[in-house]
């Protein structure tokens, strides 16, 4: 798993160099997509297809996670102790918004691509706990 989620971020890292994607966002992005495309190796069934789309008009970086799972990501309450459940919480920090599509097969979350971005944004999710 750790190859497949580290060679993510290393084509995501590219490609955002490509498109001269300012830093802070890039790193905000890279982190979405490692959290992203763990939760589908670990959660998920099949191929993990990764798509990136920056949007200039809008100032976004649309990021898109796709498996073959039907069933939805969802938010988790982390244990102090535990090691997981904390992975959608930062997408949801990092992110303008954050959902799922495609009959729960895709998640996405789309990143600001201007460095005066809030720090932190509400989710497209319904949660009690809508703020980080």
């Amino acid at each position: 798993m750790e190859v497949h989620v580290a060679q993510a971020r290393r084509t995501t890292a590219t490609v955002l160099k490509q498109w001269s994607l300012p830093n802070a966002p890039a790193e905000d992005a890279r982190l979405v997509v490692s959290e992203l495309v763990s939760n589908a190796i670990i959660h998920g069934s099949g191929d993990v297809r990764l798509r990136l789309r920056l949007r200039h008009d809008d100032h976004e970086l649309r990021i898109r996670v796709t498996d073959d799972s039907t069933v939805p990501a969802r938010r988790r309450r982390a244990s102090a102790a535990g090691l997981g459940g904390r992975g959608l919480h930062l997408v949801a920090c990092l992110s303008l918004r954050w959902g799922v599509a495609d009959g729960g097969r895709t998640t996405y979350a789309v990143i600001p691509t201007l460095t005066e971005a809030p720090l932190c944004r509400r989710t497209t999710q319904s949660s009690t706990d809508p703020m980080c």
